[in-house]
């Protein structure tokens, strides 16, 4: 064959041929035949290729090696770098036969360049297809976690190790989060002190830092290849990009829920400022603070708030109201409102907290009064309101000069530095309008005593001028009547039984008389009675006073009802005189029942204006007081009868503020009226107000 024909040839099987290892079979078998050569090998790292088939290549390795003289060697140059050798055996090789081999072997070569741009190419094209595919996976999320998980996974299927583990950082170098992806379970560590693996370690850099490290480990024998190699490295480029963007994205984002923290919390406040404004009362103002702080929709959101009062009089921090819940909120949707019936739902619930019976220990006041917030984890378990696995945090709520209350707030967890800061801005906001709302419960108290004095002095006024101007009229007609009636009397006596007339001086006489009682009651109302007191059982008074009207009971057909508590002690009063008031209320109630119904007269102990006191309660079914009247009845002179003076509850009520005691009415119309009059049991007793 000549030589262009086999060089030909050759460039034929090198263009045609995709595997290399038969491409260079068949190269060195048309080399051998065409040279006539006993036998032909092709060394190349790790490879031995032969002609003819079953050829010992023993003899051949001995050439490479110098021992053998029969032999030729030519070696396939890269550069200036070997990366093979051909070795044959002939008897003799001409010139031309030594030029063609080495055509032959720089062929072989080329055919080998040829072959790896190819694979190199594919294996750049797969490449390129895998880093795209991770690279919209790793770009796909703005997720610390879930970049760390699609990482190792990623890392894992490039590399094919046998465990890969990635640890990320934050941008102060603070190991965040850990992820391994293993064949199965295993102790990286141990696997790795005890020599079984080796440790490849990448890191995931960007131009502004170091956000995690890459480690993959592989069986100690094996090795990556430069695919695996340059695929990891440029895995790890991506992914340090993509946490820097990460890193940014979680600041913005962390900007952006601080700036709507911060708004949040203003709302807060200027929300429950303006609810403030709506009331002036104590306790109102109280729910409105706790709700700011407890409501998950409007509010903050806290499981528990409890409110303390400080109390200048007896220098301690007494409950006042407090929420605690943890699973049903207690306020609802219902915006920022102070309607009776909505807070009184809530202090139904069972969210709400009595807590007036509790008081914060001494040593909490102390350090409350040096106007700083405590931490309770290590009292809490001391204080009933607290309950387990709860932090809870002490702010006093600090007036102008003096410590006006504390707020103990609970939640799951230790509130973050935010909430303090809120915190401490919301107590100085709830310290000025619980001082506000005191200082305005005190005037309007104050402005109510004045009123009331006002009201007692032109009352007190014009009973004197009526009292004066009735003793004045009484005196002057009580003479003429007494003339009247003893010159009545005497022609009275002196008419026959049968005389026609003597109705008539029946009738004067009987006239007479009642004129004497009005004006004997009037005369009593215009003197300051002096009060004999001594001690006195309440319920026999009130038995005696039923005693007397016993058969006008029966003859009108009403049933008294006795409900006495006969364990009342005596009660320190003037027995004629409070036996007067019973009187009195006894005849009203006949005279607005008339006929057929029910009286029932009860006592008990009560608490009044903050002291003990007797009860005693008179009720009628005559129908009720019209509601016109029932803010006249205690006036002096009113009444709504064609006879009578007028004078029976203003007596009743005299009597009553005499003995530092009270009379109130209760009107259920149309079923009837009750009067309550209370009695101290202590003591004289004082004024009583009303």
């Amino acid at each position: 064959m000549e030589p262009l024909d086999l060089v030909l040839r050759i460039c034929g099987i090198i263009c045609s041929q995709a595997s290399f290892k038969r491409g260079i079979r068949e190269i060195l078998a048309l080399v051998g035949e065409a040279l006539s050569l006993e036998g032909i090998c092709l060394f190349m790292p790790g490879q031995v290729y032969l002609w003819p088939e079953g050829l010992d290549s023993n003899s051949y390795k001995k050439a490479l090696e110098g021992e053998k003289e029969e032999f030729e060697i030519f070696t396939l140059l890269h550069g200036n770098e070997p990366r093979g050798d051909l070795v044959v055996k002939k008897r003799e090789l001409s010139p031309n036969d030594r030029l063609l081999l080495q055509v032959v072997t720089g062929q072989v070569d080329q055919f080998l360049r040829n072959l790896q741009s190819k694979r190199e190419l594919k294996m750049g094209s797969r490449l390129l297809l895998d880093l795209y595919s991770a690279g919209r996976e790793l770009g796909s999320t703005l997720d610390r976690e879930e970049m760390g998980e699609k990482l190792a996974h990623f890392a894992k299927r490039f590399s094919k190790a046998s465990y890969v583990s990635v640890t990320l950082f934050d941008t102060q170098g603070h190991r965040t989060y850990g992820v391994r992806e293993t064949k199965d379970k295993g102790d990286l560590i141990r696997y790795y002190s005890e020599d079984l693996f080796k440790r490849w370690v990448v890191s995931l850099e960007s131009p502004k830092g170091n956000w995690g490290v890459i480690e993959l480990y592989l069986p100690k024998r094996t090795s990556f290849n430069r695919y695996q190699k340059r695929v990891i490295h440029i895995l790890a480029e991506l992914a340090g990009t993509f946490l820097e963007n990460i890193a940014l994205y979680e600041r913005l984002k962390g900007l952006v829920d601080e700036r709507e923290r911060q708004i949040r919390f203003l709302s807060i406040l200027y929300q429950v400022g303006n609810a403030y404004r709506m009331t002036s009362e104590l306790r109102k103002r109280a729910l409105l603070a706790l709700r700011a702080l407890t409501d998950p929709q409007k509010g903050l959101g806290l499981p528990q708030a409890f409110l303390f009062l400080h109390y200048s009089s007896t220098g301690c921090l007494k409950g006042f109201i407090g929420i605690s819940w943890f699973g049903l909120s207690p306020w609802g949707d219902r915006e920022w409102e102070i309607e009776e019936e909505y807070l009184k739902r809530v202090e139904s619930s069972p969210a709400f907290r009595d807590i007036r019976e509790v008081s914060l220990p001494d040593y909490l006041l102390k350090e409350l009064e040096k106007g700083e917030a405590l931490h309770l984890s290590n009292v809490a378990k001391d204080l009933p309101f607290c309950e387990g696995g709860v932090f809870h945090v002490a702010l006093p709520l600090m007036g102008e000069k003096t410590l006006v209350g504390a707020l103990v707030v609970g939640k799951s967890a230790s509130l973050e530095a935010e909430e303090m800061q809120f915190l401490t801005m919301f107590s100085h906001q709830l310290a000025l309008a619980l001082e506000s709302g005191r200082l305005q419960e005190t005037l309007k108290r104050t402005s109510e005593d004045l009123e009331d004095a006002q009201e007692r002095l032109f009352h007190s006024e014009k009973l004197a001028t009526l009292g004066e101007l009735a003793a004045r009229v009484a005196h002057d007609l009580k003479n003429p009547l007494v003339a009247i009636g003893g010159f009545a009397k005497r022609l009275h006596d002196k008419m026959a039984e049968d005389c026609p007339d003597k109705v008539y001086t029946k009738t004067i006489l009987k006239e007479v008389e009642e004129a004497e009682k009005i004006l004997s009651n009037v005369l009593g109302y215009s003197k300051v009675p002096r009060l004999k007191k001594r001690l006195t059982d309440i319920n026999a008074l009130l038995d005696d006073v039923l005693f007397l009207h016993a058969e006008e009971l029966r003859d009108r057909n009403i049933i008294v009802v006795k409900k006495l508590d006969r364990a009342l002690p005596p009660v320190y009063v003037d027995p004629p005189q409070i036996r007067q008031v019973f009187m009195n209320l006894i005849s009203n109630a006949l005279q607005a029942i008339g006929r057929k119904g029910s009286i029932t007269v009860s006592t008990s102990r009560a608490v009044k204006q903050g002291g003990e006191m007797v009860r005693v309660e008179v009720s009628d079914t005559g129908g009720g007081i019209p509601e016109k009247d029932l803010s006249n009845i205690f006036n002096p002179f009113f009444t709504t009868k064609s006879t009578g003076t007028g004078l029976g509850l203003s007596i009743a009520k005299r009597i009553a503020e005499l003995h530092g005691g009270k009379i109130e009415v209760v009107n259920n119309p149309p079923v009837g009226v009750t009067f309550l009059i209370f009695l101290p049991l202590e003591g004289e007793g004082k004024e009583c107000p009303r």
